[in-house]
């Protein structure tokens, strides 16, 4: 079997994970993967909270090479399973494009060729039902600093520069089952 890599992606508290766990469920040879995962898991506090403020294009290079990580394993799970991967790299250079920084979502670059995405889907949320939910899992910094609506503003223009390279699901519903459908349905037409 030769698996298919689909990204889930969008802000935080839109359901990226609920969705991402529910497509699993729902494929026998599906597998969760998140980013950063592994070493750069385990340290990416420290780099948000120290490098960040020093060195934009540390902490950059930091988020890309825990990408290009994640892809070297997502290469090898893909001989059995499909991936469905939280944040990928199209997350990186949103998130360092909004801070300024003239990046563009490019798969192989200097020293780097990351595995592309079959498939991304984007997931929509009205604004009033995300902070609902972020309301009752409590906040994270990324929650609060989503709360200014320009940058929130600035995450989401971002994101529609690459509007070509996701497919748009709806989360706004009580339902995750609807979003889980709507993305079943769109996932079914790469086979």
């Amino acid at each position: 079997m030769i698996g298919k890599l689909i990204v889930i992606t969008g802000l935080d508290g839109c359901g990226t994970s609920s969705l991402a766990e529910q497509l699993c469920k729902h494929d026998p040879h599906g597998m969760l993967f998140k980013t950063p995962d592994g070493p750069f898991g385990e340290t990416r506090e420290l780099f948000d909270s120290e490098v960040r403020e020093c060195s934009q294009s540390a902490h950059y290079l930091f988020y890309l090479a825990s990408v290009a990580y994640a892809s070297e394993r997502i290469k090898k799970h893909l001989k059995t399973h499909n991936v469905y991967c939280v944040r990928y790299l199209i997350d990186t250079v949103v998130s360092h494009r909004v801070a300024g920084m003239n990046v563009d979502l490019a798969y192989q670059g200097m020293g780097y060729d990351i595995h592309k995405p079959d498939a991304t889907l984007f997931i929509n949320i009205d604004e009033s039902v995300r902070q609902d939910r972020i309301s009752l899992r409590g906040k994270s910094d990324l929650d609060k600093v989503l709360d200014n609506n320009d940058t929130r503003g600035r995450f989401l223009a971002e994101f529609q520069r690459f509007a070509d390279q996701y497919h748009v699901i709806d989360n706004s519903t009580n339902e995750l089952q609807d979003a889980v459908q709507n993305a079943v349905a769109y996932l079914s037409r790469l086979n």
